[in-house]
């Protein structure tokens, strides 16, 4: 990552050293971020329950620990031509004609996860993070609670040795 990089779209990764029980083992969907103003994202892989609204099942997540006592309802969807990921929150949930294309990957979360002005960035150069770029199958995720150490798997021998360690050592 270079100073001044805009990391929207981005996926943060915790490093398996990553002790705080909020963003311990998470993948979280920048859905803003700004060197200057700080960031935004809602954690991808801690599902809670499901909600069925007019028919549809919609997922509910742990979106962070930032404001949990709101929901928040989103689409967060993989495109291909060009290949991007489309994000949109919905303020209103109950405005179902702001919605129109936005069906498919709906989801609802429960706070979401916030950085100050520097405070990712620094939080990256040590390391805390890992920067990937989103792929479709981490956007749709199927598995949200083994995908985290799916990902560690595929990363390289080391990150996958420490995301095998248990939480408390003493079970090693």
């Amino acid at each position: 990552m270079k100073p001044g990089d805009n990391l929207t779209g981005s996926l943060l990764v915790a490093h398996p050293v990553l002790r705080d029980p909020n963003f311990r083992r998470t993948i979280i969907f920048l859905s803003q971020h700004s060197p200057e103003e700080g960031a935004m994202g809602f954690v991808l892989n801690r599902p809670l329950e499901s909600i069925t609204s007019e028919g549809v099942e919609i997922p509910v997540f742990f979106g962070g620990p930032v404001g949990t006592s709101q929901m928040l309802l989103t689409s967060l969807q993989w495109r291909e031509n060009p290949t991007i990921v489309a994000f949109r929150a919905f303020p209103d949930p109950g405005d179902q004609d702001s919605r129109g294309g936005w069906e498919n990957g709906l989801r609802i979360f429960t706070g979401y996860s916030g950085w100050t002005s520097g405070q990712l960035e620094h939080e990256i150069s040590e390391n805390t993070w890992l920067v990937i770029p989103p792929t479709r199958e981490l956007i749709e995720m199927k598995e949200a609670q083994g995908a985290w150490k799916s990902l560690m798997r595929h990363s390289g021998p080391l990150l996958h040795l420490l995301s095998e360690a248990p939480d408390d050592p003493r079970q090693n």
